[in-house]
């Protein structure tokens, strides 16, 4: 069972959509931006705080959230029922109230030793070393999700110069604390795994990121990474 709620801005129309016996699927615009993934964190943040009796569990991610509810506690219709209500709190503003949250600094060095596609990102885009480091480090990113490995954090957007394809080939092996691009998209590589996005630093200490954080890039040289390792 599908069913379509408007929104009081340009997103158009949210849909909440039957995903389990205990769970039902907000979708959001069809679009990956800071401003929708605010709405997603905004009706979470509500009904978290409004009906936590109700909700077992909710799971965002950009565009959507998965609402877990208790089923000895309240009907589909009735979990149907708070959301639309909840999405009847949001205005055009919606979600500012999640961008309160203190920018997280995160130390990565950029140098070539332990970035280890810098030298092609630099072929592909036609920036200098200096230029990458500046244009990564320029934006407050929003983590628009967690996913893929545990502590895999998305992270949003990307400035246009540096929006460049992953490989070809995923490596096998990617270093833990890997700084990396993929199109409009960066993260860290919590550990050691596989991976196919262009790795272009490492970061000194792995942060502990939640959707909806917003981090800023902090370059450090290769001397003072390496003060930080064991």
């Amino acid at each position: 069972m599908t069913t379509g709620m408007n929104l009081p801005d340009e997103t158009a129309k949210v849909r909440v959509v039957s995903a389990a016996v205990d769970a039902v699927m907000v979708e959001f615009a069809a679009v990956i931006s800071p401003r929708v993934n605010r709405q997603v964190h905004a009706l979470a943040n509500w009904l978290e705080q409004q009906h936590s009796e109700v909700i077992l569990e909710l799971v965002p991610a950009y565009r959507t959230l998965m609402v877990y509810y208790n089923i000895a506690l309240a009907s589909e219709a009735a979990v149907r029922q708070i959301i639309e209500k909840g999405i009847e709190q949001l205005t055009a503003d919606t979600g500012q109230s999640a961008d309160k949250r203190s920018v997280i600094p995160v130390e990565v060095c950029y140098d070539p030793q332990v970035a280890l596609d810098m030298d092609a990102v630099t072929e592909l885009t036609g920036c200098s070393i200096e230029d990458i480091i500046r244009l990564h480090t320029e934006p407050e990113y929003l983590v628009y999700a967690l996913g893929f490995a545990p502590g895999f954090a998305y992270m949003g957007d990307v400035p246009e110069r540096l929006r460049i394809p992953r490989l070809d080939t995923p490596r096998q092996k990617v270093p833990a604390r890997s700084v990396a691009i993929a199109n409009q998209q960066t993260a860290i590589y919590p550990r050691q795994s596989p991976g196919g996005w262009r790795i272009i630093g490492r970061v000194r200490e792995l942060p502990q990121l939640q959707p909806g954080d917003q981090v800023k890039f902090v370059s450090i040289s290769l001397a003072e990474f390496n003060r930080g390792q064991s």
